[in-house]
């Protein structure tokens, strides 16, 4: 059985059982089962098996460290959430919009301090930009998708201060371990951020959307004022007044938009009843302040840089190179664990009282469980397959049958699919990786341009998936159906497609 067709079985259960199920985690937990009781056919002993499997992975340093980090990282936001961040943010900026172009821009540069997270993003600031849609005669279509172009597709190019970091660079070091490949995870990262043809395609198509097209709403607005001599819009006219009592300025606003996306995603899975999380309503009440957001972000990212170079100068590295030798895991988690304390201390000096500040940590901290739960089981299952022999039954079949070439763009084409059906980035990823680096080990094919087709091709489906969990907030938020929202997003995302496929074939000639 080892080294025969037989172990590619735990992997072909996975894909059918997640596009039936539209939930990876069952997918994967059925892939490990097959797997475990291909190697131990007894019925306690399978079983066994898959518990050894899980705690082999719980007890990789490497594999811990990981798990620290985005636990960390979600309890950072859940801060964020709970300060008033998020609501000074809305405060401040929606008095600063005076114009179509303006908004956009604005959009786009308020990714600086909310590039954390998709969700976090799009549920920060679609709340703002919305009351100024009819102030400014812009199509919410128009808006949500500058608001989602900058979501997954720019923050999966964000080389730290993200969990897509962590996560992207966990994937990498398991892949490379089961491959057998040489190198280290995240300067492997690095190299593969050039290679994610998928989003650099759409924000350039985003970039013209939003200013090249886009200043075009204030001319449709002046001739229709002038053709039919109605009276312009103007903020006063506007639903509600910006800047004042905004979504985010109510308790009452932010359970709604809770309960609008629950609802939203209860619909997509097909659940009846969803319930408000208590974060939600907790968050909306504390007094706004932008600094609770800005000051927080400011401090992880400088302080993720400083710990990234310094681990990488006391392995002898200097300037840039000191990046490159760093231990990347480690440098994260020190920046969050010292943000975390510095802003805690800053919340209780501005009067954000211990018990919220608890609240938040914990409370962001556990909706990081999924992603982690994710996480170790596509380290199982690529344990799993490692020893059923998956490497070498591909190096010897599959890798003398498919030309070098195709394999960056059949990851791309392939993987786009099954994010698309899927809805789920993370989940693509983490199917798709241990598949594509054995695949270049066989053929000798570049780990950065295979590992960038990858990630590319799970970026296509939370960009634009209905079953996204971006899609389904932006469509809640600015109040329209999610598939009318994908169809929106349909077009532009088949032309960066077909220029991602393309740029695949032709790196893959070059390389």
């Amino acid at each position: 059985m080892y080294g025969s067709v037989f172990s590619l079985l735990p992997f072909a259960v996975v894909i059918p059982v997640a596009i039936w199920t539209r939930q990876v985690i069952p997918g994967l937990l059925c892939g490990l089962l097959v797997g475990a009781y291909m190697l131990t056919p007894q019925p306690i002993g399978g079983l066994q098996t898959v518990l050894n499997y899980l705690f082999k992975e719980l007890q990789v340093a490497g594999n811990v460290r990981l798990i620290v980090f985005l636990y960390l990282f979600g309890s950072f936001v859940g801060l964020l959430r709970i300060s008033g961040g998020v609501s000074g943010l809305a405060r401040w900026l929606s008095p600063r919009i005076h114009s179509s172009r303006a908004a956009f821009a604005v959009t786009w540069a308020s990714s600086a301090l909310t590039f954390m997270a998709p969700d976090f993003r799009i549920i920060t600031v679609a709340p703002v930009m919305r009351p100024l849609l009819r102030t400014f005669r812009i199509a919410p279509d128009d808006m949500s998708y500058a608001i989602n172009v900058t979501s997954t597709p720019l923050i999966s190019l964000i080389p730290l201060g993200t969990a897509f970091v962590g996560y992207m660079v966990g994937l990498l070091a398991t892949a490379l371990k089961h491959s057998g490949a040489k190198g280290d995870a995240y300067p492997l990262f690095l190299q593969s951020i050039p290679f994610n043809f998928f989003s650099l395609a759409i924000l350039a198509l985003g970039i013209y959307f939003s200013f090249f097209r886009g200043h075009q709403h204030e001319k449709m607005a002046a001739l229709s004022v002038a053709n039919t001599g109605a009276k312009p819009l103007t903020v006063e006219a506007s639903s509600q007044p910006v800047g004042h009592r905004g979504l985010y300025d109510s308790a009452q606003g932010r359970a709604e938009l809770a309960d609008g996306q629950k609802d939203a995603h209860a619909a997509a899975r097909g659940d009846s009843e969803e319930v408000v999380e208590p974060i939600d309503v907790y968050s909306a009440q504390v007094r706004p302040s932008a600094l609770h957001l800005a000051i927080p972000i400011a401090v992880l990212v400088s302080l993720t840089l400083f710990f990234t170079w310094w681990s990488g100068y006391q392995a002898g590295g200097q300037g840039i190179a000191a990046l490159v030798r760093a231990d990347a895991s480690v440098a994260m988690i020190q920046a969050i664990v010292v943000t975390l304390i510095v802003s805690s201390v800053l919340y209780a000096f501005r009067g954000v009282s211990l018990d919220r500040v608890m609240f938040g940590v914990l409370a962001g901290g556990n909706e990081m469980m999924g992603v982690i739960m994710l996480l170790v089981l596509v380290w199982a299952v690529s344990g799993v397959s490692t020893d059923l022999g998956f490497g070498t039954f591909v190096g010897g079949t599959i890798g003398h049958v498919v030309p070098k070439m195709l394999i960056a763009p059949a990851l791309f084409v392939f993987g786009s699919l099954l994010s698309y059906f899927i809805g789920s980035s993370f989940g693509a990823w983490g199917i798709l990786m241990p598949l594509g680096f054995t695949l270049a080990q066989s053929t000798h094919a570049s780990l950065a341009l295979i590992a960038g087709a990858v990630f590319a091709s799970g970026t296509l489906g939370g960009f634009a998936s209905p079953l996204s969990d971006n899609t389904v907030a932006m469509s809640t938020v600015m109040k329209f159906s999610v598939m009318r929202f994908t169809r929106k997003l349909l077009p532009s995302t088949l032309i960066a497609g077909g220029a991602a496929t393309i740029g695949y074939t032709v790196a893959g000639l070059l390389m």
